[in-house]
Formats: C-alpha cells, sequence, structure tokens
C-alpha cells in the first residue's frame, strides 16, 4: 500500500541525551527500524549456529506462547523455542504501531518492539514453523480473550510452553480505566544510588559518576508496582486459560525476572521492585502446583543483568552494566546467550538445576564472588564527581544503542529507506 506521506528517510545516528534530574537516566529520541530489523535477524543468525546437525522439525517443539515478546529475554526466548526446539509461537507484546500519515518521522515508523517482532516472525515462517503476534496490553482481558481465539484458530487449540518476560512500567486497571505505574524506589528508608552520566557535547568533558539519593516509596506507590511488575497477572492469565481449555497436559511455565545483587539491593530486591518480584517468585510457585497435576511445572528464572531498551530507564543500571560488561569480558551474556543456555542446560531430558529457594539461576555466573567482589572495589573507589573510563563506556553505549537499531552490523546508517516499504510485513 502507498501512503501520500510516504517518505525516504535517513537515520544517520543514535540521538539521546541523559537527564540529570531523573538520576542520569537516558532518554533516546530515535531508533532505526532498518538496524532494528537486522540486529533480530542475527540473533536468528546465531541461533542457527548453535544448533548441531539438522535443524529440527517444524513444530515438534510444540506451541509456546510468550508475553513481552519483543523485548530483550522475550525476543530472545521466542527465537531459541522456534530456532533450536521447532516451536511455533505466539508472540505478545504492547509497542508503537507505526502510523503512516503522521508528520512525526519516528512515529511514522513505530517503535524498535515493533519492528523486532516482525524481522523474528519473517525469520521464524522461513523456517516452515507458524509465527503470530498480538499487540496487545496483557493486563486487558480482551488482550487474553484474542490470545485464546489465536490458540484455538492457529496453534491447534493448545499451548505446550508459556514463557513470561513482561517488563511494563506501568498498566491499566480494566476494573477503573485507570493507569497504574510501577516505581522504582528504596522501601523503609531513603538509598543513595551511583550512576553514570555522559559526555558533556559543549565541554567535551568524558563520562562521569554521579550519586543520587532516592527517597523510600509509600505504601500507595508499593501497591501499584507490586500489580504492574508482581505474579497477580500471570496467575490471572494461567487461570483464564485453564479455564478455555488451551493448556496442554504437561505445559512449561517460565517467568523471566532479574534479583539484582548486593549493589543495587537499595533499589532492586529491598526495593518496591524487590516487593513485586518476590510476589512474581511465589505466584510461580501457585501455578507450579496447578501445573504440576497436569504432568507439568512453573519455575521462577532470574536472568542475568543485560543490556535491553530498558537500560538506560533505570537509575544507577547504566554504571553496574558498563562496570560488569568490562569486568565479565567474553561471559557477558546477552539475552540470547542467556536464553540459548536455560533451553541447552536446564530445559532438556534432566531437567532443571535449582536453588535452595526453588529458583532457576541464569544469573549465576554474574553474581560469582570473583565478578562481584571486582565490582564492589570499582564502586567503593568512585565518589561524586569521579571521572569514568571511555572504553566501557562507549561499550555500553554501543550494546544500548543496537537495541535501538544502531551500530548493526552490516547496515548503511547513511542510506536511505522508504518508511512505507520498512514497515511491510
Amino acid at each position: 500500500m502507498v501512503h501520500a506521506l510516504a517518505m525516504k528517510l535517513a537515520l544517520p545516528s543514535f540521538q539521546y541525551r541523559f537527564m540529570p534530574a531523573m538520576g542520569n537516566i537516558i532518554f533516546p529520541a530515535n531508533f532505526h527500524p532498518v538496524g532494528t530489523q537486522r540486529g533480530a535477524s542475527l540473533l536468528v543468525d546465531r541461533a542457527q549456529a548453535s544448533v548441531a546437525g539438522e535443524q529440527p522439525k517444524p513444530g515438534s517443539g510444540g506451541n509456546w506462547l510468550v508475553v513481552g515478546s519483543s523485548g530483550g529475554f522475550g525476543s530472545a526466548a521466542r527465537i531459541v523455542a522456534g530456532v533450536v526446539r521447532g516451536a511455533n509461537t505466539l508472540g505478545l507484546s504492547l509497542d508503537g504501531v507505526p502510523n503512516p500519515e503522521s508528520s512525526n518521522k519516528i512515529r511514522k515508523i513505530g517503535s524498535p518492539g515493533w519492528h523486532r517482532n516482525l524481522a523474528i516472525e519473517r525469520r521464524l515462517r522461513q523456517l516452515g514453523l507458524t509465527a503470530r503476534s498480538i499487540n496487545g496490553d496483557a493486563f486487558d482481558p480482551a488482550t487474553r480473550a484474542q490470545t485464546i481465539a489465536e490458540i484455538r484458530e492457529h496453534f491447534s487449540g493448545k499451548i505446550d510452553g508459556i514463557v513470561w518476560a513482561l517488563a511494563a512500567p506501568r498498566a491499566t486497571n480494566p476494573r477503573t480505566g485507570k493507569a497504574v505505574k510501577s516505581v522504582l524506589k528504596p522501601l523503609g528508608k531513603p538509598a543513595t544510588i551511583k550512576t553514570l552520566r555522559g559526555r558533556d557535547k559543549k565541554t567535551g568533558e568524558g563520562p562521569a559518576v554521579s550519586t543520587l539519593e532516592l527517597p523510600p516509596g509509600n505504601p500507595e506507590e508499593a501497591i501499584a508496582t507490586i500489580y504492574v511488575m508482581g505474579g497477580g497477572i500471570v496467575t490471572e492469565w494461567y487461570d483464564a486459560l485453564a479455564e478455555a481449555g488451551v493448556i496442554a497436559d504437561g505445559c512449561t511455565l517460565l517467568t523471566v525476572s532479574y534479583r539484582g545483587n548486593a549493589l543495587n539491593a537499595p533499589v532492586y530486591r529491598d526495593g518496591l521492585i524487590g516487593l513485586a518480584k518476590a510476589d512474581l517468585e511465589y505466584q510461580t510457585t501457585v501455578v507450579d502446583a496447578a501445573l504440576k497435576a497436569r504432568g507439568g511445572r512453573a519455575l521462577a528464572v532470574e536472568g542475568p543483568a543485560v543490556v535491553t531498551e530498558a537500560s538506560g530507564g533505570i537509575p544507577g543500571v547504566s554504571l553496574y552494566l558498563a562496570n560488569l560488561m568490562d569486568v565479565m569480558g567474553d561471559r557477558f551474556e546477552d539475552p540470547l546467550d542467556s536464553m540459548l543456555r536455560m533451553f541447552r542446560d536446564h530445559l532438556g531430558p534432566d531437567g532443571p538445576t535449582l536453588d535452595d529457594a526453588g529458583l532457576l539461576r541464569m544469573d549465576d555466573v554474574e553474581l560469582s564472588d570473583e565478578i562481584q567482589a571486582e565490582l564492589a572495589r570499582r564502586f567503593e573507589a568512585v565518589t561524586d564527581g569521579s571521572s569514568f573510563p571511555d572504553a566501557p563506556f562507549d561499550a555500553f553505549m554501543r550494546a544500548y544503542g543496537q537495541t535501538r537499531g544502531f551500530d548493526v552490523e552490516g547496515v548503511d546508517y547513511d542510506a536511505e529507506f522508504d518508511t512505507d516499504d520498512i514497515c511491510t510485513p
């Protein structure tokens, strides 16, 4: 379809700025759809390279639902389930859809998540797999109804696995129609965190460390955070799917999250988000009891710290990740590395290896004593205003830019693309 407002567009570089008033979070101003699609396709290439011998028969891995399919862990899990296991997949995510009539060049081309889904679906279908997506709000009952209809019509009426990788900053409560927002604040008392600020474009001053004091969250914020990031929505989905009769016997549910460590505990495990994560883990055990009665299982997966689109929007995360990538070197995992290892080592015939709390710890390498000791040393050595080395800063920013489609191998960023063509499935 040709639109009157279709245009040729070039986006030669990643545009962003650090926001000091918000704890030096990174505000991205653009993304590159060609680079985003190319980056997703390269992930599929890597997954294919990991398969020894012939690719699995299409459909031999059953039917999987991936909630949060356009994000880091969700898109990686979908690729691995499809390419390595031969699973048909139904992805669910809420992403900005291209608006051809918009005069805003970014709204015209949509969002990174929309293009990531598009590219992954295209590649999975080329392998003979069923790969479909729903763009909708997981908190909306109408989205659940649409998902059930999709399963019945296109996935033989049953799903054999669910990956829950939703990381929404907000949700709409269907009972009230009001938006509910999660809050990244400490619990009970203020906390001072160290974060990273970028280069000063006016003075040329290099990246540096800054400090930020976060006030504690209040009870209302805690309840809101648990609602958005906790496990209540998971049990709602399981109940709806079970009642509709679309869950196969032997189904596996994986809830993928991030637990954190001592350096970020005031904001993560010991903060409001920690209450939500604990609720997610608990609700996973509730679903596990129901699935075990049908020969299935539910596992709470604690993923490693990874660079995703959300990485720049959380105070302190950029500093931690820049250091972590530098300390771990080749041992640092991106979401695809982690999901490949999870499916290979923990979801095979021998079953998963769980910790004493029954959690599947994919953050085991990151949390090793050696790595955490070096990270602690680096954090203790810097104060407000300390300079930060260029190399780890640039490595982190390159990885972050890649989540927005920049610095992707094989993309000519000076070339123009057609805004209609790039949005065509």
